[in-house]
């Protein structure tokens, strides 16, 4: 038998001869974060090998947990990872920085023959991970015989539309936005043209006097001055918010919610949220803001954002809850079957509990980040193995490693995130080995919404991983372009 010791708590070994007796150490990657600061009992060690589990976790090269993961001391070194490209194929360069596979963990080679925007750069980061990844998918896997056939997996995408007021919302953010987001294009074009005109550092705003939201700028700068790119990924996330629930708007963002959509800066996300109470589509100088929908121009009163409004009630029931009501309920009545509600956003789960708790047989738990990780054990053995609850809602970033929730094979998405492995990953906590039933995936969007131009950008970055990870050539550029950021907002 192996010696096993668990690098944990307060009592965990603090003298490094003891803790080299053992044949395996486990401990987490915050603790080895913590340690590299103090160069703690970990760092003086000589690991014969170190293994990351979840690899992905250090995606981030620039991260504090990747930087001290490489520091560690160890002859050999292993990555397992299910996902090990999330977003972009810089995502890889940590691993093999921590891998140690030179040249292509110094930067300055990878950006060369690596990251250098052509195909050959493509071409031969596909021909390195060939030489160092073993991999095995769940099909591979079936067909050698080395795995229990897993039943079979449905997905459906499931269309909302938005109600009226609703879409009176969301139309007006979405001008809001475009304005904020035409303005930070001008901003840059200007930065642009000044350094190539020698002309030196950029200090103002610069608003084009040929710009059709010129007016509503002026109006709009008073309040941000110059535009940061945080600020337009708040406006995203924003209006990604009100296809779930508008009373979402007002919510402030915890740090998990900014860490996660990549924002940065409270003090704008504030200012943004003010700003898009404060304007208004119709309020005495029709050209202050391009026109909007002829119906949505005629309906949008001044006071459309203001907290009186009807539709940013809480226990008001928007178009995507119903939907997702409708199908929970018929579940839980024609099946015994158990479902998961996944969310980004726990404010978004909380809504969905206040419904859930007036409805006869819809007996639910909650899973985020707010649940201590000593009590996720017992809350995941009960849902698995007692007759209720029938529901768990859980946040997509709890849910997205080590959690095994074969007691569902229903799972319901109510949003789309940025990465879509993160989705990826929470549906596999139902279709593993173990699960017996036939597993059902849902997933709801708005239609004519941003949720639907954020899907299609989904699915190229799972293009982009399938490419890289089987070595075909046909890899595009990974990077959001100004095309798309773009097309997220409709210009």
């Amino acid at each position: 038998l192996l010696n096993v010791e668990l690098y944990h708590g307060n009592k965990r070994e603090n003298v490094p001869k003891r803790l080299a007796r053992n044949d395996m150490v486990i401990t987490t990657y915050n603790l080895v974060s913590r340690e590299h600061k103090a160069r703690g009992v970990l760092y003086k060690v000589d690991w014969k090998r170190v293994i990351l589990d979840e690899g992905h976790v250090i995606r981030n090269h620039k991260s504090q947990v990747c930087e001290a993961v490489c520091a560690l001391v160890a002859k050999k070194r292993w990555v397992l990872t299910g996902t090990p490209i999330h977003n972009k194929e810089m995502d890889l360069f940590s691993i093999l920085k921590f891998l140690e596979c030179a040249p292509f963990n110094d930067i300055r080679v990878w950006k060369r023959w690596v990251d250098n925007k052509n195909l050959a750069g493509h071409e031969r980061l596909a021909a390195v991970m060939k030489t160092l990844m073993l991999r095995r998918t769940k099909q591979e896997l079936m067909a050698a015989g080395a795995l229990d056939s897993l039943p079979e997996k449905s997905y459906e995408e499931i269309l909302v539309n938005l109600d009226r007021e609703e879409r009176d919302v969301y139309e007006k953010v979405m001008l809001y936005s475009k304005t904020i987001f035409a303005q930070f294009l001008h901003q840059r074009a200007e930065k642009q043209h000044m350094f190539a005109m020698g002309a030196g550092a950029y200090d103002q705003p610069y608003i084009r006097r040929d710009n059709p939201f010129n007016k509503a700028q002026q109006k709009l700068l008073s309040q941000h001055a110059d535009v940061k790119s945080h600020q337009i990924l708040t406006l995203l996330l924003r209006l990604r918010q009100i296809c779930i629930h508008p009373s979402l708007i007002n919510a402030m963002l915890d740090q998990e919610d900014l860490e996660t959509n990549g924002i940065e800066g409270m003090g704008a996300e504030n200012d943004l949220t003010d700003g898009m109470k404060k304007m208004t589509i119709r309020n005495g100088y029709d050209d202050e803001v391009p026109d909007g929908p002829a119906e949505v121009s005629e309906r949008v009163t001044q006071h459309l954002l203001t907290s009186d409004n009807p539709v940013f009630e809480k226990n008001r029931e928007s178009s995507k809850l119903r939907k997702l009501i409708e199908l929970l309920k018929k579940i839980i009545k024609t099946t015994n079957d158990k479902v998961i509600v996944v969310s980004q956003w726990t404010a978004a789960l909380n809504i969905v509990a206040e419904s859930l708790s007036h409805i006869k047989g819809a007996t639910f738990k909650s899973l985020t980040g707010a649940v201590q990780v000593k009590d996720r054990g017992s809350l995941v053995d009960a849902f698995n193995n007692d007759k209720d609850p029938r529901i768990l809602l859980l946040s997509l970033t709890a849910g997205g490693v080590g959690l095994n929730l074969v007691g569902a094979n229903h799972l319901v998405l109510i949003d789309n995130h940025w990465n879509p492995q993160l989705e990826s990953q929470a549906q596999d906590r139902i279709y593993r080995f173990g699960q017996k039933k036939n597993v059902f995936i849902y997933k709801l969007l708005c239609h004519d919404t941003i949720e639907e131009r954020i899907k299609a950008m989904q699915e190229k970055k799972l293009e982009l991983a399938k490419n890289v990870l089987s070595g075909s050539g046909k890899v595009t550029s990974s990077k959001l372009s100004l095309d798309e950021l773009k097309s997220l907002f409709g210009m």
